[in-house]
């Protein structure tokens, strides 16, 4: 599924993880209960056979022969891990083959252009059946994505009528507004585990139904984040190795995470994990009450575009980062031609493969950031599948809660983020 070196972060390491023994003990303990009582319970969610059978029923229920798009309304938690997939396995593809289908949209922020697209799109349809709407709010009451499923559902309502109401798919806590209101207007509901926090909840419903929906293997996804899961409370513990490297390297001033991923298909994966890590520990207070403000900041660079960026700045500028490498044992095959338009430049490129040029690439920065001595680790996935996708996620989300507990913050909340929201609301209302 994926491998993990630390060769080259190694500092303190071995101290830092013993700390960590107590609290491995704990989530052995809420992963073999099975139940979702606790904070850390979002590790159960892979194997939970009742969660998958609940999904796969409502998939055979809403996915038609004539669906030609499944989109998604969602902020954050609630479709960034299930974009990080998506365009993992088929996000490229989606952009050069129209045989994809369905394609799978994200309506996020509010954007005005990406609505009025949208609209123009969904009244150009002919059915019903031809879209399916996922509606995902673990509150209930996420402006941006309320706002964005009304004007979606404008143009399916003034063509269908309220019919179109069974193309929609809403999964929030139950109880929350948003499910109560789902139930009156008999819109099909699947529930989040309450103590499941948004950004932990990609192997819950949040992210296996629209997965499904787009024809991905969520049973693989979630047998890669079980394995992931098992070894590391039996035997080499990868989340912990690199939490504690991420944990030693910040008390030692770097305070910059940078992930660097050698596929660009993998961007999205970034953008997951920035919200984990952000969110996660970025926070006021520590455990125990103090103001710490404590935080990692965490940053996306691709290979080889962002080396032609800030590959300077990294390897000649503050030493304030560790680096994160990511890149996959196995590529799709595709060779430089021996008969070349300009056969006499860059002569050595004859006859190699992009991942040949690809893993030369990677493995000369690596060289340049040991000259310059500057802390790494290496993640290599077995491929670019569900399986060793589910692996990392889970991987990930594991890594945070030990990080967490390094930094002695609470890794399930985000007091902050209310900030805005109450703001906004307040404006909104005009009671500002």
């Amino acid at each position: 599924m994926l491998q993990l070196k630390t060769d080259h972060a190694n500092l303190g390491l071995e101290d830092e993880l013993q700390k960590l023994e107590a609290y491995t003990e704990r989530l052995r303990g809420i992963y073999e209960s099975g139940t979702y009582t606790q904070a850390e319970c979002s590790i159960n969610l892979s194997k939970d056979d009742a969660l998958l059978g609940q999904v796969q029923d409502l998939v055979k229920q809403k996915i038609t022969p004539s669906l030609k798009y499944s989109i998604v309304v969602g902020i954050g938690g609630s479709n960034l891990g299930t974009k990080a997939v998506y365009d993992a396995l088929i996000g490229h593809g989606d952009l050069f083959d129209s045989r994809y289908n369905p394609r799978m949209l994200f309506a996020e922020t509010t954007d005005p252009e990406m609505l009025v697209q949208m609209v123009a799109m969904l009244r150009d349809l002919t059915s019903k059946d031809e879209v399916l709407v996922t509606l995902i709010s673990k509150s209930g009451g996420t402006t941006e994505t309320l706002a964005n499923f009304e004007v979606i559902m404008e143009p399916l309502r003034t063509k269908f009528g309220d019919a179109c109401l069974d193309r929609v798919v809403v999964i929030t806590d139950e109880g929350s507004k948003l499910w109560n209101a789902a139930h009156v207007e008999e819109v099909s509901c699947l529930a989040i585990p309450a103590k499941v926090g948004g950004r932990y909840s990609v192997l819950s419903a949040v992210g296996l139904f629209p997965l499904a929906s787009a024809g991905i293997d969520i049973v693989a996804i979630r047998q890669g984040a079980t394995q992931m899961l098992d070894d590391c409370f039996a035997t080499d513990n990868l989340a912990a190795r690199s939490a504690a490297v991420l944990a030693t390297q910040s008390k030692n001033g770097r305070t910059i995470n940078d992930n660097f991923f050698f596929h660009p298909e993998l961007e999205s994966i970034g953008k997951w994990y920035r919200q984990l890590m952000g969110e996660s520990i970025g926070k006021e207070r520590s455990l125990d009450g103090q103001v710490v403000h404590a935080g990692i900041t965490p940053t996306v660079s691709l290979g080889s575009t962002d080396l032609h960026s800030v590959g300077q700045l990294y390897l000649g500028g503050p030493r304030d980062k560790v680096t994160t490498f990511v890149s996959s044992a196995t590529s799709v095959g595709v060779e430089v031609p021996s008969e070349r338009v300009f056969p006499d430049l860059v002569p050595m490129i004859d006859g190699k493969s992009a991942a040949d040029i690809m893993t030369a690439i990677l493995d000369g920065v690596k060289i340049a950031y040991q000259k310059a001595e500057l802390p790494f680790m290496e993640v290599s996935l077995d491929a670019i599948d569900e399986q060793s996708l589910g692996a990392f996620l889970q991987f990930k989300m594991l890594e945070m809660m030990y990080l967490a507990q390094s930094m002695n913050v609470n890794c399930f909340d985000q007091p902050n983020v209310e900030d805005y929201k109450i703001e906004t609301k307040r404006i909104l209302e005009g009671t500002k």
